[in-house]
């Protein structure tokens, strides 16, 4: 893995994900608990960004009311919606300080589940001359996915990490992680990850 040639991306790293009084923290928890969801993440950043990665932290944010979802929405936003979550100016929106970050990480909100979606992440990434990505943070089976899917359509070498990734349930990282994961992204774990940059 060219460490110059790579970017990690931390998506929705987020108090109302990750932090004891967010609003969809209780359904986090067991995964971030289970595999030190976060302690991985800062291990892998901080390692990477030494070695000369770049690192993107990607919230995700919504004005009061989302009306960047439309007027009928459905789906998976109808929870986000109905809990309150992630709206732009609340702490919760707010990237979590349990997240290690350096000036030079790049901070790219966006209010959609792709992070390529009305964002210039993929100039970002042209402009750095990115031919690697490396995904993590959450939601597992959602915006990770989303993002894995489009990264591999564009030609990204896309790697997952599936110690520091997590989603609403336990169950659902599982499934996520064995059947999704494999089809847009090469599975790898923290330790695996730290070992291909220092090749």
């Amino acid at each position: 893995m060219n460490a110059a040639k790579t970017a990690v991306l931390v998506l929705d790293p987020q108090n109302d994900l990750t932090s004891l009084k967010g609003k969809l923290f209780s359904a986090t928890k067991p995964v971030l608990d289970k595999f030190n969801v976060i302690k991985n993440i800062n291990h892998l950043t901080d390692t990477f960004r030494d070695a000369g990665v770049s690192i993107i932290f990607s919230p995700i944010v919504f004005s009061e009311g989302y009306p960047e979802v439309g007027s009928n929405p459905y789906g998976v936003m109808t929870s986000v919606i109905a809990s309150n979550a992630m709206v732009k100016g609340t702490s919760g929106a707010e990237i979590d300080q349990q997240f290690t970050m350096k000036d030079e990480d790049i901070i790219l909100e966006r209010s959609a589940i792709i992070a390529f979606e009305g964002t210039n992440l993929l100039d970002i990434l042209k402009d750095k001359g990115i031919t690697t990505v490396v995904l993590c943070g959450l939601l597992s089976d959602i915006c990770i996915e989303g993002t894995m899917r489009a990264a591999y359509s564009k030609g990204f070498e896309v790697f997952t990490l599936e110690d520091a990734t997590a989603t609403l349930s336990l169950e659902k990282q599982a499934i996520t992680v064995e059947h999704s994961y494999p089809l847009f992204s090469k599975i790898i774990n923290t330790e695996g990850a730290l070992s291909l940059i220092k090749e």
